[in-house]
C-alpha cells in the first residue's frame, strides 16, 4: 500500500471514530422485530386457567381448561393451544386438545375458537371429532384477591362455528365464575 493510501485509510478511520463518538448522547435502542422470526406480537392475546361448573342440563359437573391465544393479523385469525378436561354428571370424563383458530378481544373479554386435534372419552380416543370446532369466552376481571374471572363452558358448534363465534362475539356461551383460575386478556 502506498503511503498516500495508508494516510487516507488512517485519516478516514480516525474521522469515522471521532464522528461516531462525537454525536449527541442518546439512549440505546432495542433492535426492531425481525421479520418472520416469531417476534413479539403486540396484538390481542388471551391466556389462562379456567375452572367452571356446569349443570345437569349441560351434563358437566366440572370443566377445567388452560389456553393461550395470540392474534396473527388484523382480523380474528389466531394461534395457540387449548387443553380441556371435564367430568360429567354421568361419571364420564372427556379430554380435548385443540389448536386455536381465532380470537376476538373487546375490552377485557375474549372470544376464542379452536379446532379439535384429539378428543378422548373415558380414555378412549374418538377420531371422528378431529377437525371439529369448539368455542368459549372469557372475561378478565383484573388482578388481586377480590376479582373472580369469568369463563364459559367449552361448546362444540357446527362446522365454521369457531370463526363465526369470533367475528360475531355473541353473548353465548354464558359466563360463569372461574374459581380458582386466572385469565389474562390484552387488547394490545
Amino acid at each position: 500500500m502506498t503511503s498516500n493510501r495508508r494516510f487516507f485509510a488512517l485519516t478516514f478511520g480516525l474521522c469515522t471514530v471521532m464522528f461516531a463518538c462525537d454525536g449527541p448522547a442518546s439512549e440505546p435502542m432495542a433492535p426492531g422485530p425481525a421479520q418472520g422470526t416469531g417476534a413479539l406480537n403486540k396484538g390481542p392475546r388471551a391466556s389462562g386457567h379456567v375452572n367452571v361448573h356446569g349443570t345437569p342440563v349441560q351434563n358437566v359437573v366440572e370443566q377445567r381448561y388452560s389456553f393461550t391465544a395470540t392474534s396473527t393479523d388484523a382480523f380474528t385469525t389466531a394461534t395457540g393451544q387449548v387443553e380441556v378436561h371435564d367430568v360429567r354428571f354421568t361419571g364420564d370424563e372427556v379430554t380435548v386438545h385443540a389448536d386455536v383458530t381465532c380470537l376476538a378481544v373487546l375490552g377485557q373479554q375474549a372470544w376464542v375458537g379452536a379446532e379439535i386435534r384429539r378428543l378422548t372419552f373415558n380414555g378412549e380416543e374418538v377420531p371422528d371429532r378431529t377437525g371439529r370446532p369448539m368455542i368459549f369466552s372469557v372475561l378478565d376481571m383484573g388482578e388481586g384477591p377480590q376479582p373472580v374471572d369469568l369463563a364459559s363452558l367449552v361448546f362444540f358448534p357446527p362446522p365454521g362455528g369457531d370463526l363465526a363465534h369470533c367475528t360475531t362475539r355473541p353473548d353465548f356461551p354464558i359466563l360463569r365464575e372461574s374459581s380458582p383460575g386466572n385469565i389474562q386478556v390484552k387488547s394490545e
